[in-house]
């Protein structure tokens, strides 16, 4: 009787602190999603308020990539076709393939630029855009895009080329805000990357 007793009061503290283990996690999924009446997190939406423009309707392309190297690749720079102003916060290559390495992202004026960045070196000697270390890095900040027209910043990926790159860097994906909702939005683009001979 004494073991059954024992293993009775075991088997009451486990479903206890199984109980309390569930709890907690419902708790903290409850303060991470927020209550349906009142939380202020909220899911993120597919949005299609933007347009890729000519750089999402076909192929960048650049076939003299040295491995060790790093590049500025652009993405491209939508215009926001709705009737409200938006806050864009982020955009990201959403498929980097094998060859390739994501440094960073940042996000530069093309007024500061002298135009917006499609592919170039990082090497301020070997670029026409000249040294985009220097210029202002606008990433990390909510950019107002005003209805019906394009915003002048645009983000760039500083890649590092690690090996032979046999697929694109493809697929953009935005992320802004329009009012109180946060939107995601995906846009076509591909930039090929190939190893080749150096430019002169």
């Amino acid at each position: 009787m004494r073991t059954l007793a024992s293993s009775t009061r075991t088997s009451r503290t486990r479903n206890a602190a199984l109980s309390a283990a569930v709890l907690l996690v419902l708790a903290a999924l409850y303060a991470l999603t927020g209550s349906d009446t009142g939380g202020t997190t909220r899911a993120v939406r597919e949005g299609n308020a933007l347009d890729g423009g000519m750089q999402s309707a076909g192929n960048v392309g650049y076939e003299h990539a040295q491995v060790g190297h790093e590049y500025w690749a652009g993405l491209p720079l939508p215009w926001n076709t709705s009737r409200s102003d938006i806050r864009r916060t982020a955009a990201e290559f959403t498929h980097v393939p094998k060859g390739l390495k994501v440094v960073e992202y940042r996000a530069f004026d093309a007024g500061e630029t002298d135009g917006n960045v499609i592919f170039a070196s990082t090497d301020a000697d070997e670029s026409s855009m000249g040294d985009l270390f220097k210029m202002r890095n606008y990433a990390g900040r909510a950019m107002t895009v005003k209805a019906n027209s394009s915003s002048r910043v645009y983000y760039v990926a500083r890649v590092k080329v690690t090996g032979p790159v046999h697929d694109s860097l493809s697929g953009c994906r935005y992320s802004y805000r329009q009012g109180a909702t946060q939107y995601q939005q995906h846009i076509d683009c591909s930039t090929v990357v190939r190893l080749g001979p150096p430019l002169k």
